[in-house]
């Protein structure tokens, strides 16, 4: 049968937004040429070309070349004034699109305008995206559907890709086999694509038994790729996710086993985790005893050794400042690295530094006798500034707890937060609020954020070094400095206020994207990036206006 032109429109349209949900795990490219293909299609769905060729028809051909510019601009205009009256007529939209809105109003308060420009261009998103979708005809279940497996299907190409990378240690970091997008968005897509599997997998007459065992097992991997690629942003993230929802189950069940099994389960996560934890953390900070009277004077090799028995330092319960032999090691680590002892590593840290904190780690001397005993693993992660055994584990809850505590520790003694994921946060932190206090009622704009941070890194004599003074790592703090009280509290409005007014927390897929992208902003700029604003743009957007039903699973049995 042939095409029509609506058709035809309707069919640019559906392939336009699955080109941009496919790219958002490959390519900032692909979700550029995705937005602006849907930003056409939706111009040509409202041109009157007809009117065109009408208005054209029977005139000389000069007269036609020269009226057929204007025309067509007259008529340009006109499809994106019907346009815009018709997404004007839907609140809920008009409300999240006016996130661009105080950006615009933030140039009122910038002196930068170079990066105010920038930071426009990256949200616009807020306002094209849910412009395009709110106008355009609505998708059924089953439509719906087809584009959230579309979106599962590119998430877990991307999980094989980035399962070959590690396997080949094409990496220096694990988390830059997601470089060309953040890592942190794709643990977000990741934790929704689970979310949406384990919908297909429990909706019942949606697929057949063979088909929900594929979504089984491609679940069981993504699953398992979180722990492959060491992903704690996402093990959290969907961990907090459940722990939310648990008790909106245990609320909202009328069957009593349930309910008890939920509840019984819950408690029983919680003091394991609570045990876990006091026992990872009492084994941290217990201290191997040492007699400092006793410590023998030279290594195996006739070389003495440097004691500091006054540093309390340790590594896994090891001290480290006792048994050094800094000559030994330097002659056998130069000739088994590439990377010289006196030099710096992959992250930019000391390499001695990094060496003896291994080595303590490990329990032994720093002599030559324990360098030569390195694998030639050890030797490379050393290179790339592992400091501990325990984190050449492929996923250790441990390790990332006594990462955590070594930074703590670390600036707590030394003020000085770099090298700590969590601690450098706090100093973002530190800085966000110290910002917001001299500029609470106006914020510093839309441009002048990144000179706001400068200014106050330097103002509170930070340590952190040079190129990690970066922003607030808080989406809530970016909003508040940038655009001050009235700023933070339109922000909060114009994502709560949509899915408030058409009661789309009852919805499954609106309230798990909402949680997991809550959930990001606490530790992360999430929408300050092409990657991320286009994340949350597309499926706040698609969740909310782009669907004739509503998931209701958590209030009403899923039919």
């Amino acid at each position: 049968m042939p095409v029509t032109w609506n058709q035809f429109l309707r069919y640019w349209y559906i392939f336009s937004l699955c080109v941009t949900i496919a790219s958002l795990p490959f390519s900032k490219l692909g979700i550029s040429i995705g937005q602006f293909m849907l930003v056409g299609g939706w111009i040509a769905e409202r041109y009157d070309g007809r009117r065109l060729i009408s208005a054209l028809a029977g005139s000389p051909p000069l007269q036609s070349a020269l009226n057929i510019l204007p025309l067509s601009l007259g008529l340009l205009y006109k499809a994106i004034e019907n346009g815009f009256r018709q997404f004007s007529r839907n609140r809920p939209a008009l409300i999240f699109s006016s996130i661009l809105l105080f950006h615009v109003l933030g140039l009122i308060f910038t002196t930068d305008f170079n990066y105010a420009f920038k930071d426009l261009r990256t949200k616009l998103p807020f306002f094209l995206v849910p412009l395009v979708i709110s106008t355009s005809e609505s998708f059924d279940k089953k439509g719906f559907y087809r584009i959230m497996l579309l979106f599962v299907l590119a998430v877990l190409i991307r999980s094989f890709y980035n399962t070959w990378m590690i396997a080949t240690h094409h990496f220096l970091d694990i988390r830059d086999v997601s470089r060309n997008i953040s890592h942190i968005i794709y643990s977000l897509l990741l934790t929704l694509s689970i979310f949406t599997l384990i919908f297909f997998l429990f909706k019942r007459k949606v697929f057949v038994a063979w088909q929900k065992g594929i979504i089984l097992l491609i679940l069981v991997w993504l699953c398992a790729y979180i722990i492959i690629s060491q992903s704690f942003t996402g093990l959290s993230i969907a961990m907090i996710t459940i722990l939310i929802l648990i008790p909106v189950l245990i609320f909202k069940t009328r069957n009593q086993w349930l309910k008890a099994i939920l509840v019984l389960s819950t408690l029983i996560l919680i003091t394991g985790i609570g045990f876990s934890l006091r026992s990872i953390i009492r084994d941290y900070y217990h201290v191997n005893p040492v007699d400092f009277t006793k410590l023998e004077k030279t290594t195996s090799r006739g070389n003495p050794y440097i004691h500091n028995p006054y540093s309390t330092q340790t590594e896994n319960g090891n001290y480290l400042w006792i048994y050094i032999q800094w000559n030994e090691m330097r002659e056998v680590w130069n000739r088994r690295s590439e990377i010289p002892f006196d030099s710096l590593n992959k992250k930019d840290e000391t390499v001695a530094y990094t060496i003896v904190r291994y080595l303590s780690s490990k329990g032994w001397r720093k002599d030559a006798d324990a360098v030569e005993k390195l694998s030639r693993q050890e030797v490379s992660a050393i290179e790339k500034g592992v400091a501990n055994y325990i984190f050449l584990e492929k996923f250790s809850i441990r390790g990332r707890v006594y990462e955590f505590l070594w930074g703590f520790d670390n600036y707590v003694k030394t003020g000085n937060p770099t090298g700590s994921t969590l601690m450098q946060r706090f100093e973002f932190w530190k800085a966000s609020i110290g910002i917001i206090k001299d500029n609470w009622l106006t914020g510093v704009g839309t441009g002048d954020m990144n000179l706001a941070f400068s200014a106050q890194y330097e103002k509170m004599h930070t340590k952190l070094a040079p190129d990690q003074r970066w922003r607030s790592h808080n989406q809530f703090l970016s909003i508040f400095i940038g655009f001050g009280i009235f700023g933070m509290l339109w922000f909060l409005f114009s994502i709560f206020y949509p899915p408030v007014m058409s009661h789309h927390f009852k919805d499954y897929f609106f309230l798990i994207f909402m949680i997991i992208s809550l959930l990001s902003m606490l530790t992360g700029d999430t929408i300050e990036s092409q990657t991320g604003v286009s994340f949350f743009a597309i499926f706040y957007s698609l969740f909310l206006f782009a669907r004739k039903e509503k998931e209701v699973v958590f209030f009403k049995d899923t039919k």
